[in-house]
């Protein structure tokens, strides 16, 4: 009875609850973070959690070198997660044999035909579009002019021109028009004939805009085809499989709309297939007791990362003084004028974008000279190809500059140079900014991967270590050994193929990116080394380097030169010793470790008291000085001194040690708090229970 009669008084409570449209309720159908996507026990696998917290930077004993590079400082940082062991051989083969296996399978799929070709990568048929919408897609905004994002929609004369544009193509405009069937006038002079039945009919009852299946069969038919042939490639069998169109280019110029089926193994014993990939190999000359082996200096791996540190520069703009009662005639022009918007260069600065002499930071080179050269605009200076066939784009007319061919000095990135903002009536503007051309601060790297085994013979002289160099990394006996002889470039090659391996897995199960794998910066590697542990020098504590028993705490060079009095003679496993208070494996000794930071011997007087960093992108013609990259923690064949916790040394980025290793970390998402386990989404309770 008592529980009908709460039953009965909480019904008019629950409808008379108001509402919440017409409220600010932030955005609905967004999911609860969950940590759990990031692996067992909420963090990456082989990962620890190393909370947010402050320690003491700096030297914590005498400063024997007396180098003054280590002053005392209070430094926080907020949490991430770091690697508990140092990169091992056998996880960095992993990478390699990556880069060897998407190699072949790019060679497998060139030089196989139709079905066999198409086994070697993936196709997602409901957004491969076909010509010409493709183009389109492709294109994005910079069929707005590039430069101006949002004045189209404030423009309507060329605003139309895209409408009209994109209703052709989806056969719902011209109507009634005198040129019906044979073919409509689009932007920038290209043409289109809508399909048989008449442009207003609907596009589902005409026209396909994604490839069917004969379109796939052709594509895979033929090695290369610009538009032009009905017949397969030269290069390809004459007949197929099956009915087929040959009219949406062949497997070369559709290649970057297909990923790479990693599910289909590579046979590489395979005679046939040992034939295809035979340029993958030593050439006969160059085999050493006719061992048929990869040529590892083919290991080549391209990968990008943004420089956000120059896209968040402010460059120099001027913005012109617009009457908004004038109707924005300023950019309102016919679709026949001379200085059709459409007909502009994609990247050409427009009537609130002015480059002039010593005005722009994009006019100046890095020694002040004037220059006029964008690397990024269209070779041919147009955005759409000229009509040469009815329907067909001439490729060649959209595509980049070939920067090896440019004879000036290659511009400076020239920050925030694009103006974003808006003039009212009364002369106000809003001074928002934006970048001409985002591109620019994408930039792309090509690195051989495969690291350099020599550097055990070319580090020590009068030493003999030819077993390292033949075994160390190949053979399984070192499987669970810290990698070495890589450069600073090449472990942050690594790090961004671990963050795309992980990210491609993470939005295959439909869930959203976290943040990238990366070097620790130097005051995240001493957070971490330290383990929480205030003015400790070693990161078990200190002040010794021997526990109670008489036994070495790490991997170092002990009692001038017994090196093995503490275990190991080289390296020892990545897994050796006791770890830190945060988990952490040799963070002290066995190799010394790569942090993304530069090297300063003042930084610790300049950086910023929280996430301290100092970053610099070295270039080739800078002076050795600027190519310094900070290393941390000691080696198998250092004395002890650079085991503790506020050493600071150096090595050269483009060099590769024996003695070098390095280990990942990552941003955490969230607060950061002492315990991981109440880090769970964005709801209000749960951070009210952080403590």
């Amino acid at each position: 009875m008592k529980k009908l009669l709460s039953l009965l008084v909480l019904l008019p409570l629950l409808y008379a609850c108001p509402s919440v449209e017409g409220n600010l309720v932030g955005v609905k159908g967004r999911d609860v973070f969950d940590p759990d996507i990031l692996g067992p026990g909420r963090l990456p696998v082989g990962m620890v959690y190393v909370k947010s917290g402050g320690y003491q930077s700096g030297v914590d004993d005498e400063d024997i070198m007396g180098v003054f590079t280590a002053q005392k400082k209070t430094v926080s940082v907020q949490a991430f997660y770091m690697d508990a062991t140092e990169i091992s051989n056998n996880e960095y083969r992993q990478f390699v044999h990556w880069v060897r296996d998407s190699i072949a399978r790019e060679k497998l799929y060139r030089r196989s035909y139709d079905e066999d070709a198409q086994d070697w990568v993936n196709i997602d048929e409901d957004h491969f579009f076909k010509e010409p919408y493709r183009t389109l897609l492709d294109m994005g905004s910079d069929v707005q002019g590039g430069n101006t994002p949002f004045q189209l929609f404030m423009d309507s004369t060329n605003n139309s021109e895209v409408d009209k544009t994109v209703l052709t193509l989806m056969g719902n405009y011209g109507a009634g028009s005198k040129s019906k069937g044979k073919g409509k006038a689009l932007i920038n002079g290209y043409s289109y004939t809508p399909p048989k039945g008449g442009a207003n009919q609907t596009q589902s009852k005409n026209t396909s805009i994604v490839m069917t299946e004969e379109d796939i069969r052709g594509v895979f038919q033929q090695y290369s085809n610009n538009g032009t042939n009905k017949k397969g490639g030269a290069a390809d069998k004459a007949v197929g499989k099956g009915k087929a169109n040959f009219t949406q280019g062949g497997r070369i110029e559709n290649r970057k709309y297909f990923t790479l089926n990693w599910e289909k193994p590579i046979e590489y014993e395979d005679p046939e297939t040992s034939f295809i990939l035979s340029d993958m190999f030593y050439s006969e000359d160059e085999r050493f007791y006719k061992r048929r082996e990869i040529d590892t200096r083919l290991l080549f791996f391209d990968y990008y990362w943004i420089d956000y540190k120059e896209a968040a520069r402010r460059g120099k703009i001027q913005t012109k003084s617009v009457d908004a009662r004038k109707t924005y005639g300023y950019d309102s022009l016919s679709a026949d004028a001379e200085y059709n918007l459409y007909k502009r260069s994609r990247r050409e600065p427009l009537s609130k974008d002015y480059k002039k002499n010593d005005f722009h930071r994009a006019t100046l080179d890095q020694n002040g000279q004037n220059i006029w050269l964008d690397t990024t605009i269209f070779s041919k200076g147009k955005q759409w190809g000229e009509v040469t066939d009815g329907e067909r784009v001439d490729k060649n007319q959209y595509s980049i500059n070939d920067t090896s061919r440019m004879k000036q000095t290659i511009l400076e990135n020239p920050g925030q140079d694009l103006d974003l903002g808006f003039t009212n009536s009364k002369g106000q503007h809003n001074a928002l900014r934006g970048h001409t051309d985002r591109s620019r601060f994408i930039i792309k790297e090509r690195i051989n991967v495969y690291p350099d085994t020599l550097c055990w013979v070319r580090d020590f002289t009068y030493s003999f270590h030819e077993p390292m160099t033949q075994n160390y990394f190949w053979n399984n006996a070192y499987d669970n050994y810290p990698v070495v002889g890589v450069t600073w470039n090449q472990a942050k090659a690594f790090s961004v193929w671990r963050t795309q391996i992980f990210h491609s897995w993470l939005i295959s199960n439909g869930d959203m990116y976290v943040n990238d794998f990366r070097l620790p910066t130097e005051s995240e590697w001493e957070r971490a080394a330290r383990g929480d542990l205030d003015i400790s020098q070693y990161p078990w504590g200190g002040p010794y380097i021997r526990n109670s028993s008489g036994c070495f705490l790490a991997n170092f060079k002990p009692l001038r030169g017994r090196y093995f009095e503490d275990g190991g003679f080289h390296t020892v496993k990545v897994y050796s010793y006791n770890p830190n208070g945060f988990g952490l494996y040799c963070m002290a000794g066995n190799v010394a470790e790569w942090c993304s930071s530069a090297f300063d011997e003042s930084q610790y007087e300049f950086g910023h008291d929280m996430n301290s960093d100092y970053d610099y992108q070295a270039k080739d013609g800078d002076p050795p000085v600027k190519k310094r990259k900070v290393i941390r923690g000691g080696s198998w064949k250092d004395i002890g001194y650079y085991l503790n916790n506020g050493t600071r040394t150096y090595e050269y980025q483009d060099t590769a040690k024996s003695y070098i290793g390095f280990r990942n970390v990552m941003t955490h998402l969230g607060r950061g708090g002492n315990e991981l386990d109440q880090e769970n989404g964005e709801e209000i309770q749960s951070d009210i229970q952080l403590k």
